[in-house]
């Protein structure tokens, strides 16, 4: 009915790359189930093979996971931001624990070549967030790089000024760890249900391999995110409750 305030929900899928059952774990989360959005590790192990399912899958939107916690930087000799062997620090309080040393110059360079890379290999990126949400601490360049590739990004409750760029109204982390489950979003969509809010939950759908096994802590919950998030009761409620589900291309 023309009027009545309608909630619109982005599921959008964190770690696209990160292991080749992530791959097919977030297509079979977009194909089956509520994804409309993932974003993608430039400097991941399955970062091919996630192009070519990009490529098979248009519907699929696509945005850039920016990291400066996960693996090797994409470009060499960033000396404020890696260890002695070259690689990204390992946390967020890692980073932020030496973030007074860090030079951001350093950061706009490597963030801007993950950007370039998934371009480069014929992505349209729609939208930016982090890998382990580091967004409070390195957000002016995000912001910078927000408006330079005119593409919307992630709302951080831990940010409080996005100026013109375009974010949903509210960043939901609950779907995760123990808080995966059904009850969960439902609990979600009843506090914003009646309002025009947009609200992006944070998922890590996956089907479990060995790669993912050996580079991350969150494993298991995963392929449980695939099973809610493709599940016919959560698609019948969302459209009982009459919430939209949509991409960061329609914010």
């Amino acid at each position: 009915m023309r009027g009545v305030k309608e909630m619109k929900i982005i599921f959008n899928a964190d770690d696209f790359g990160i292991s080749p059952g992530a791959v097919y774990g977030i297509l079979e989360s977009y194909k089956r189930g509520v994804v409309k959005s993932t974003t993608l590790l430039a400097n991941s192990p399955a970062f091919d093979l996630a192009v070519e399912v990009a490529k098979e899958n248009p519907g699929l939107d696509i945005g850039a996971h920016l990291t400066l916690t996960f693996g090797s930087p994409v470009l060499q000799g960033l000396e404020t931001l890696t260890d002695d062997d070259g690689r990204f620090r390992r946390n967020y309080t890692s980073l932020e624990n030496g973030l007074a040393d860090v030079d951001m110059n350093e950061v706009e360079r490597e963030l801007t070549a993950q950007i370039e890379k998934i371009l480069d290999a014929g992505i349209t990126i729609s939208h930016f967030d982090t890998h382990h949400s580091i967004e409070p601490l390195i957000y002016p360049v995000q912001h910078k790089l927000a408006e330079k590739y005119g593409v919307s990004i992630r709302r951080h409750s831990d940010v409080s000024d996005f100026g013109a760029i375009k974010t949903p109204d509210l960043f939901a982390t609950e779907f995760y760890a123990d808080g995966v489950s059904f009850e969960t979003i439902k609990k979600l969509v009843q506090k914003h249900i009646g309002t025009n809010d947009v609200v992006e939950v944070m998922t890590h759908p996956a089907f479990i391999d060995e790669t993912l096994r050996e580079i991350s802590s969150y494993v298991e919950p995963r392929i449980k995110e695939v099973s809610i998030l493709t599940s016919r009761e959560l698609q019948a409620y969302l459209g009982q409750q009459e919430v939209e589900i949509i991409s960061f291309r329609d914010l």
